[in-house]
């Protein structure tokens, strides 16, 4: 079910559709909740629904949502992991979406310097 609610989501976001995938984006979440604390889908979830909220400028639970992602893929892989740079990344962006360009860098940083440990 989780890839079913993955590409619904994703299909959505394509189409413009920001509402529905939100609610896809959820119930793949949901899904992925019950998957090992090791599996890839529960961070890329929370991912994907935190970009979708940042999108809707819903920026706090954006927020909370891409904390929830870099904990759960930094206890799975550890901290410097190639996986954690896109999470850093989407955050940078949420955070200059909100006017907080020091913390965005911040972010950016983590995610160079994963990036160049590879």
């Amino acid at each position: 079910m989780w890839e079913r609610y993955n590409l619904m989501a994703q299909n959505a976001m394509m189409q413009g559709k920001p509402q529905e995938a939100e609610v896809q984006f959820r119930n793949a979440v949901q899904e992925a909740e019950t998957f090992d604390a090791k599996d890839p889908r529960l961070p890329m979830s929370l991912n994907n629904l935190a970009n979708c909220l940042r999108q809707q400028s819903k920026f706090a639970e954006a927020e909370t949502l891409y904390k929830r992602a870099l904990q759960v893929k930094q206890n799975a892989v550890g901290a410097f992991h190639q996986d954690l740079v896109s999470i850093y990344e989407n955050y940078a962006k949420l955070l200059r979406a909100s006017d907080r360009p020091k913390e965005a860098e911040k972010m950016d940083a983590h995610a160079r310097a994963i990036f160049m440990k590879q």
